[in-house]
C-alpha cells in the first residue's frame, strides 16, 4: 500500500463495516447495566396499574365540593391496601400518596386544603376542586402490551427500573467484545520501575484499558514487548484470542517499527495503515478471521484520539448500538489558531459555557507526546482539512468524548 493515506471518515466507515454485532445472550437483570438490549420490551401491565392518588389527602366526589362543605370519612386507605368501600355523595375516604383511589371518588383533595373534625370521622374541605385532580389515571404512563424499551437501547439505571417494573428478571442483550491490549517499544518499562533517562513508563496500556473499560468489562492488558519480532509475534498470537486486539507503538515508518511486518506474517488482512489525521496518522486496522486488530501510534495523545475515533465506535457497534457518534458541540473560538497541515486535526481543548452558548480555547500542548494537555481538556476541537485559518469568534465543532466530559 506504500503511502496511501485515507480520510478519517473513510477509515471509520471501513472499521464499522468490519465490526459485526455480537450474538445475543440472556443475562440476569442485575448484570444488564451498561449493555445493549437485543430485544424490544413490552409492558405486561398498565402503569399505573390502578387509579393512584398523587397526594396525601381525601378521595371525594368533585360535585360535592362547595366551600366549607363537611363530609363523612368512611375509610382510611394506605398504599398497598385494597379499598373496601365505595365513596357515595357526602362521603370521603382518607387516602395516602400511591394508594388506590376508591370506587365512586373522582378527585383527591390534598390534606393542606382540609380540616379533620370529630376525631377524624368528618372532614371539612376548604377549597373547590375539579374532577380528576391529584389522580394518576390507570395506564396513563404505559398501556399493557406497549413497547417500553426498543431494541438497541443502552441499559442504564432508569431502563433497569423499567425492566424490573415490567417483570423482566432476565433480559436478552448483545454480548460484548473481549479486548486485549499490548504496548511495544524498547523504550518502555513497567510502571513499577524507575525509567532510565532514555526510557519511559508504559502508560498507554493503562490509559487504553481505562478508555475500553468505560464501555466493556472484559479488558486485559496482555503486556509490553520490546522491538523484537519473535517476542511481538508471540504476544500478538496470544492477543488474537480476543475479539479486539489493540496494539500501541511500533507502527510508524522507523527501522524498529515491526508491528506491521509481524501482522502480515501472521496472515492479518490490513485495510488501512495511514489516516489523514493529526495526531494519529500511522493508524493500522486489520482482521484475522473475525478478530479485529487496531495498531495505534505510540504517542499518548495519538493513542487516546485514535481510540476515541475508531475503536470506541467499533465496540459500540459490536455491542448492538445503532448510533456510535460522539456528541458534537458548536462553540465560539476564543483565540485564533494557526493551521499547519492539510489533515483533519483533533486538538485537546477546554469548553466553557457562557450564557446559553459555549466558548472554546485550545490547551497549550507540546505535540502528541504531551499527555498532560489531555488532563486539562474536556473536548477535542475539530479542525477540518478544508480550513486555512481560524479566527477568534469563529464557530467551531468540538467533540465530546465520554472520558473527557
Amino acid at each position: 500500500k506504500g503511502e496511501i493515506m485515507i480520510s478519517v471518515d473513510e477509515a471509520l466507515k471501513i472499521v464499522l463495516r468490519k465490526g459485526k454485532k455480537l450474538p445475543p445472550k440472556k443475562v440476569k437483570l442485575e448484570n444488564a447495566a451498561g449493555l445493549c438490549l437485543a430485544e424490544g420490551i413490552k409492558s405486561d401491565l398498565n402503569m399505573p396499574p390502578f387509579n393512584r392518588s398523587a397526594m396525601d389527602g381525601y378521595a371525594v366526589i368533585a360535585k360535592d365540593i362547595k366551600p366549607s362543605v363537611e363530609l363523612d370519612v368512611i375509610e382510611s386507605i394506605r398504599a398497598g391496601y385494597n379499598p373496601k368501600k365505595k365513596v357515595g355523595r357526602g362521603q370521603a375516604s382518607k387516602i395516602m400518596t400511591g394508594a388506590v383511589v376508591p370506587a365512586g371518588a373522582d378527585a383527591v383533595v390534598k390534606v393542606e386544603e382540609t380540616k379533620p373534625l370529630d376525631n377524624d370521622k368528618k372532614v371539612r374541605i376548604l377549597k373547590k376542586i375539579g374532577k380528576g385532580v391529584n389522580i394518576a389515571r390507570k395506564g396513563e404512563d404505559v398501556r399493557v402490551g406497549k413497547t417500553v424499551l426498543s431494541k438497541g437501547t443502552k441499559v442504564r439505571a432508569q431502563e433497569t427500573g423499567i425492566l424490573a417494573a415490567v417483570g423482566k428478571n432476565s433480559v436478552k442483550v448483545h454480548a460484548t467484545p473481549s479486548v486485549g491490549i499490548i504496548s511495544t517499544g524498547d523504550e518502555l518499562v513497567d510502571i513499577t520501575r524507575k525509567p532510565k533517562p532514555w526510557q519511559i513508563r508504559n502508560s498507554n496500556s493503562y490509559s487504553l484499558a481505562a478508555q475500553a473499560r468505560q464501555i466493556v468489562t472484559d479488558v486485559e492488558i496482555l503486556g509490553r514487548v520490546n522491538d523484537n519480532k519473535s517476542q511481538i509475534r508471540k504476544l500478538i498470537q496470544k492477543g488474537l484470542k480476543k475479539d479486539i486486539l489493540i496494539l500501541s507503538g511500533g507502527v510508524s515508518m522507523g527501522e524498529y517499527d515491526l508491528v506491521g511486518e509481524v501482522l502480515l506474517d501472521l496472515g492479518v488482512k490490513i485495510f488501512f495503515e495511514k489516516v489523514a489525521l493529526r495526531p494519529g496518522k500511522p493508524t493500522v486496522f486489520g482482521m484475522k478471521g473475525d478478530k479485529l486488530i487496531f495498531a495505534l501510534p505510540g504517542n499518548p495523545v495519538s493513542t487516546f484520539v485514535t481510540f476515541e475515533l475508531f475503536v470506541k465506535p467499533c465496540i459500540k457497534k459490536m455491542m448492538g448500538y445503532t448510533s456510535y457518534e460522539h456528541p458534537i458541540i458548536h462553540a465560539e473560538l476564543e483565540k485564533a489558531i494557526k493551521i499547519k497541515k492539510k489533515r483533519r486535526e483533533y486538538r485537546p481543548a477546554l469548553l466553557k459555557q457562557e450564557g446559553s452558548g459555549w466558548k472554546v480555547s485550545l490547551i497549550d500542548w507540546h505535540g502528541s507526546g504531551d499527555l498532560f494537555s489531555l488532563t486539562k481538556a474536556n473536548g477535542l476541537l475539530i479542525i477540518s482539512e478544508s480550513v486555512d485559518k481560524l479566527n477568534a469568534g469563529d464557530m467551531v465543532e468540538v467533540m465530546l468524548t465520554d472520558s473527557l466530559l
